[in-house]
């Protein structure tokens, strides 16, 4: 592993476990076990790193949805790959949604970089379901509704089971055995209300 290597680890390891604010370079530097001026020569300031960890999370959640967001088919169904997507990305570091939400309410700047790649990757498939799930609606093979009420029911369903974990470990008493089924659960669960809410059939 390189030394930039290194630092980036130990970087995303303080801004996952402490937020944006409550890290600092000196902090990313001491774990990485390199100097304080190693890490300004590798990035600079505490922006640009904390940038490039977020941009590797953002694009690979992005790359990873957009073969969905592109399928064709049952509209529900698609909606259904998104979320699964979505909530396994989060699973793999149960950390992430709680990063996103501090930038969201204190640096909502970091986030709008991503606007031109969401539109360019989403914009269009959301435009194309659009159109069938009006078409599903009119044929009575979906519940009314509109793609803005499946896109928040998605991302409320992928999300908030990771935003509930620390008052289940911290107040519940569970164990990371516990929680992992907790989150299982919820997965099988999230296909179930976004199938029984939105489909009048599967076909």
């Amino acid at each position: 592993m390189t030394k930039e290597e290194e630092i980036l680890k130990a970087a995303e390891e303080e801004f996952f476990s402490n937020g944006y604010d409550a890290t600092s370079t000196a902090n990313i530097a001491q774990r990485a076990g390199v100097t304080h001026a190693m890490v300004n020569y590798y990035f600079r300031t505490k922006e640009k790193l904390f940038i490039r960890i977020l941009d590797d999370h953002v694009y690979e959640l992005l790359h990873s949805l957009k073969p969905v967001m592109q399928a064709d088919g049952n509209v529900i169904r698609v909606a259904t790959d998104a979320a699964g997507i979505i909530f396994d990305k989060l699973n793999q570091d149960r950390r992430f949604p709680f990063l996103l939400s501090d930038i969201s309410r204190n640096h909502p700047d970091f986030l709008l970089r991503y606007k031109e790649t969401f539109d360019t990757v989403c914009k269009d498939s959301l435009e194309m379901h659009r159109l069938r799930l009006e078409k599903c609606i009119r044929n009575a093979q979906a519940r009314e509704c509109t793609m803005n009420d499946i896109y928040n029911t998605v991302l409320t369903l992928a999300t908030s089971p990771f935003l509930n974990i620390p008052v289940l470990c911290n107040v519940c008493g569970m164990d990371d055995s516990a929680i992992d089924e907790y989150l299982n659960a919820r997965r099988r669960e999230m296909i179930l209300i976004l199938q029984a809410r939105y489909s009048v059939n599967d076909k």
